[in-house]
């Protein structure tokens, strides 16, 4: 069976010792599948033995199952894992090899999908090296299919799946798919802006999930006019961008939704290199000269932040085709508007906090926007709290729908 990738995934390979921010260091939750908790278990030898018996332990949480997550990695007070060696290589590879190491750590930044009877793999930003491949390509990302890697596929392993239980209907599968692909087709419709796009996301997710979701739901054949019409939306793109136009910006709301989340989630058990990200952040947004924040934080973004997005807007874009292909958006948990309000809520985050490192820094770089990006994901994709808290402080309205975090897409007042 072929399997689907988007285009950067065959070009990454792991920087190991280079890496800026390890993988075997930071607070992860690091599951160990059962076939090797039982090696590890039953290791004899003498450098790695005294470690396993300190670092492993059993997977006691609810949703522990036999196999992929049987066991767990504690990690040393500092964060790191006890197995990194001071030459930032891992000792259970130099004295086992690859083949030893848990699916966790061996397959990681992959996700490995499963949606209908269809292979899908891909790679997440909270690795510095991937990130740098997903951010910065200029050009829209495309998809195609390769082969089967033994060492990556040969292993029943699925970061997520749709259905769940199993490869579903193939007619409504296909349906479902071709929701993705318009998904995909509108964040990637450069003719509007970005804030422009996510709008038109908004109204797409509202409208599918009153269908999805409605008591008399059969087929997902009864998509398939909603997704005409929105394909044919774009033919129109001055009329969107009006639209979009139209919205009016709360700046002061945006900037007190993210402070409360600089304050709360984002920097529990963050790591030394989001903290930096924080500081900066907090640093330029805050006023030393009396200046209104919002006025301030409007200012920056013209001076500092704005010179360097004007013409890399893709950088988000990249960003958002890869949370949806990642997390099999909008499928695999939740409402559809949930997740929609998850994803504005995490974009204009980083949107933020980019403008409060552009003033303390007096301008952006690649590198302080790859530091950003692939800390947050890291911070956040793996941070419940965040989560919960994001989509606490953006609440659902059943008059307005998502209409109440459109004012999140104005990254500006102006």
């Amino acid at each position: 069976m072929q399997i689907t990738v988007p285009d950067y995934y065959q070009k990454f390979s792991c920087s190991g010792a280079q890496c800026e921010d390890t993988c075997c260091s930071g607070w992860w939750d690091i599951n160990i599948d059962r076939d090797t908790y039982q090696k590890y278990q039953h290791s004899e030898n003498p450098t790695l033995a005294p470690l396993f018996k300190i670092a492993l332990s059993k997977n006691t949480q609810p949703d522990a199952d036999d196999k992929n997550n049987f066991g767990m990695m504690q990690m040393r007070p500092g964060g790191e894992c006890h197995f990194l060696q001071a030459d930032k290589l891992c000792a259970i590879h130099k004295h086992m090899g690859a083949q030893a190491l848990s699916d966790t750590c061996r397959l990681y930044p992959r996700y490995l999908n499963q949606f209908g009877s269809q292979r899908e793999n891909s790679l997440g930003i909270s690795c510095p090296e991937a990130a740098r491949l997903i951010l910065f390509n200029p050009q829209t990302m495309q998809f195609t299919t390769i082969a089967p890697d033994p060492a990556i596929d040969g292993k029943l392993f699925t970061s997520y799946r749709f259905p769940l239980q199993s490869i579903g209907d193939p007619r409504q599968v296909e349906i479902l798919n071709d929701f993705r692909a318009v998904i995909i087709a509108i964040l990637q419709f450069r003719a509007v802006s970005l804030g422009a796009r996510m709008m038109l996301l908004g109204f797409l997710m509202e409208d599918a999930e009153k269908i999805v979701f409605a008591e008399k739901f059969t087929h997902a054949s009864e998509l398939l006019p909603t997704l005409q019409s929105y394909v044919d939306m774009l033919a129109d793109p001055a009329r969107l961008q009006a639209q979009f136009d139209q919205i009016d910006p709360d700046i002061p709301h945006k900037l007190d939704v993210v402070k409360r989340l600089m304050d709360g989630a984002l920097s529990r058990r963050a790591s030394p290199r989001f903290k930096e990200c924080l500081l900066a952040a907090t640093e330029g947004l805050e006023s030393k000269t009396g200046i209104a924040t919002p006025v301030l934080y409007a200012q920056n973004h013209t001076a500092f932040y704005r010179p360097f997005f004007q013409d890399k807007e893709y950088i988000f874009e990249n960003y958002l085709v890869n949370q949806v292909i990642t997390r099999l958006f909008p499928f695999t948990r939740g409402s559809y508007l949930d997740l929609y309000r998850e994803l504005v809520g995490s974009l204009s985050v980083i949107q933020v906090l980019l403008v409060g490192i552009a003033a303390q820094n007096q301008g952006l770089n690649e590198a302080l926007v790859l530091k950003l990006f692939q800390t947050f994901a890291r911070n956040s994709n793996h941070n419940h709290s965040y989560l919960e808290q994001l989509i606490a402080a953006l609440p659902a309205e059943e008059q307005t729908g998502y209409v109440n975090v459109m004012w999140m897409l104005k990254d500006s007042a102006l």
